[in-house]
Order: C-alpha cells, then structure tokens, then sequence
C-alpha cells in the first residue's frame, strides 16, 4: 500500500513539475486517439453504406436468346430458379414467369371468321407482363380480400378488365352473382387436337384499358398444361430480382457455368437450347466500387496507425525520462529497487496516456455526438501499442549503470 501510495504521489508531483513535456504527452495520446476513432468511424460509415447499397439498390436479371431477343424458357431451367431445390434458387427473389393460352368464354362457342381468342395468361406477380403496369397506364383494383400476392398461389382466382367486369363485351362471359366467372382454357395437343378445360374463377379484381383478356396464377396455368399430350411446359420469359447483392457475384460465377452473356458467339455451353443471362448490376457496380476501395484502404491503414502509436509512445517517453537518469540513479542509491523505478516511471506515462486517451474520446464524441459508435477494441489496441512503446522506453532507462551516472555526475 505505501508503494503505492509512493508511486502515486511521486508521479503527480514529477508531472505537475515539467508540465509542459506533460502536456506534450497527453497531446500525443489524444492525437492518436482522435486518429484511431476517426478512422474507425470512416471505415464504420463506409460499411454502413456499402450495406445500404447491398440492401437498397435493385438488381434484376432476365434470361434471353444469345442475341438478346425474347425466349422461350423450358420447365428444366424454371427449375433452376423457381424450385427450392434449383441451383439458383437461393441466390433470387421475386421470379417472374408468364404463359397465355386461348380460353373460350363457353365450351360451345363457336369461333367466326378471322376472330382472335381473348387470352387466359398465368403470372407469377403482376411485373411479369408489362401490359398491366402503371407504365402502361393501367390501374389495379384489388376486391376486399386480394391483393398482388394473388399471382403468387394456386387458387382458382383472376383478374378481368373493367369491361369485362361490367358485363358490357359481347359474346364474353358474366361474372355471377358470387363473384366467379367461367370460362374454358382452349389448348392444342400434339395430336393438333384442341383441349377445353372447364374453369371456375373467382374474381380478385379488375384492371383498366383492357378488354378480354384474363389473368390468373402461374401455377393455375401450370397445373392445366401438366398433360402428357401438351409438351413441355415453358414460360415467355424469365425475370428475377437478385435477393442478397452481396451474394451477386458469387450467383455470376456458378451461372456462367450454364449461360452465356449476351451477343456469345462461342461454342454452346447446352446441347438442348443456349439462353444468355443478364444481370443489371451496373448501378450496383458503380455504387460499391469506390466504397469497397476506400474500406480496402482504411483497413491497410489501422495496422499502420497501431504501430505508429508503439513508436510514439516509445520516443515521447525516451524524451520524457532521458534526463531523468541521475534522477533515477539517486533512487536507485538511496535502496530503490529497480521494480519500484520501473513502475514509477511506467504509472507516469501510463497516466499520461490515459489522460490523452479520455481527453481524446470527449473531443471525438463532442464532434460526432454522444449517439456515435465507438470502437473500444481499436482505442483498446492502440493504447496497449502505446504502452508497450513506453514500457520499452522505460525498461531502457531503467537498465541504467547507477555507478557510471554517479560517476559522471562528479
């Protein structure tokens, strides 16, 4: 207890004395730690915002021919994307898939001459056919009950137009008073035989600027074609939106192994059908580029700050105690032990630091405010460097030869 009542007292009153190398030190600390927090807190908001960008910025990708023109995609690489179990399922979200079939608006309607059949399509969200977006000028009203995810089931649902609501088309089927309207899905065969399939479908809602055609779920649409008489099933395109963009390159990467870009003019990577990918990740790219480079250089720059606080801690405290050596070589004779020199000197710099350290997140959090982060672990880090520069510095001083420092003194 008396060393270190001792220990405290001396070194208080050795500061209070040369208050300006004391001052010195404490700027010292308080500059590396103002340093050391500030790149902390770059580095910090660079991550935050290179999240944000992974988070917020829309990535999406389609499936094409290789000359970039509309294709038909196959149920094998629906698969891919669109089942739990397909390679690429993990990696995307929000897979849009259309087909469109004739539908008859009752099994014995007979079609006149040069008549079109209205369209049953099966969607898997309304973003999968551009006719029925905002950008087209077309408006949803989704009935009590429903709404988008409407597409994203297998129940006997649909959208009508507003005409086709009203009940004003002629030759087109009503809506009845329960809200289902019946229709019959009109399909060719292999044989070229034509299939009616019966449907009931209970109105969800209705969209404007359109006539006859009807939209219901992919899967609805998928479960009718589930004929052997039919073919393969397939989609008028294929669309996604990449769902972990930090995962993006790593999705690039294992799909090159099957696709091509666009315009490829090599040698085909499938024997059955060659489909090029593209992924609209320039946003993205452009975004997180500069972000990645400048997280890439404050961490090569933490190590460097971390050893540069070592150095400095050792010459400021080499500067601080070099005259001390008489001082230290009188302790010394007087029975001092080489223990008690050493923690003298070590506490004194110790405070010191400390008071530089304190001093130096006060600044820090009086410039960014009390709500910012701190990063104890780098203040952690760099004052242990600091102190292992000091107590090199010291462990130096306090090897001195007490005879040759009395000697020199005579």
């Amino acid at each position: 207890m008396k060393k270190s009542l001792f220990i405290v007292k001396y070194a208080i009153r050795r500061m209070a004395r040369d208050a300006i190398k004391s001052m010195i030190l404490i700027l010292v600390a308080l500059s590396f730690t103002v340093l050391t927090c500030e790149l902390s807190y770059s580095l910090e908001k660079q991550y935050v915002k290179l999240g944000e960008a992974y988070e917020n910025i829309v990535v999406e990708g389609f499936l094409t021919k290789k000359d970039g023109t509309e294709a038909k995609v196959y149920s094998k690489y629906i698969r891919m994307f669109n089942k739990v179990e397909g390679e690429y399922h993990s990696y995307i979200k929000d897979i849009c898939l259309k087909r469109t079939v004739y539908y008859l608006p009752k099994e014995d309607y007979v079609l006149s001459e040069d008549e079109q059949l209205p369209c049953l399509i099966g969607i898997s969200r309304v973003k999968a056919d551009i006719d029925i977006l905002p950008i087209s000028g077309v408006e949803i009203t989704y009935y009590e009950g429903f709404d988008e995810t409407l597409f994203e089931g297998d129940q006997n649902i649909c959208l009508v137009s507003d005409a086709l609501a009203e009940g004003t088309l002629e030759n087109m089927p009503k809506i009845d008073n329960d809200g289902y309207i019946t229709i019959y899905a009109y399909i060719e065969l292999f044989t070229r035989e034509m299939l009616k399939v019966p449907l009931k479908l209970e109105v969800a809602g209705e969209y404007t600027n359109g006539e006859k055609n009807i939209y219901c779920p992919w899967l609805l649409i998928e479960d009718i074609l589930d004929n052997d008489y039919v073919g393969d099933m397939y989609s008028e395109g294929l669309r996604f939106t990449i769902s972990e963009n930090d995962r993006i390159d790593e999705f690039k990467d294992k799909a090159s192994e099957i696709f091509v870009s666009t315009g490829y003019m090599g040698d085909d990577k499938d024997d059955v059908v060659q489909y090029a990918l593209t992924v609209m990740d320039e946003q993205l790219v452009q975004t997180v580029t500069p972000l990645k480079k400048n997280i890439s250089m404050l961490e090569k720059m933490k190590p460097v700050i971390f050893v540069l606080s070592a150095a400095i801690g050792f010459i400021a405290c080499m500067l601080f105690v070099r005259n001390r050596k008489p001082e230290f070589a009188n302790m010394r004779s007087m029975g001092t032990s080489k223990g008690l020199v050493f923690m003298e000197a070590f506490f004194e710099q110790a405070l010191l630091g400390v008071s530089g350290v304190v001093i130096g997140v006060c600044i820090y959090f009086i410039l960014h405010g009390l709500e910012a982060s701190l990063e104890v672990m780098d203040i952690l880090t760099f004052f242990a460097c600091y102190l292992a520069g000091a107590s090199v510095a010291v462990i130096n001083i306090t090897r001195i030869n007490v005879m040759k420092i009395m000697k020199a003194k005579e």
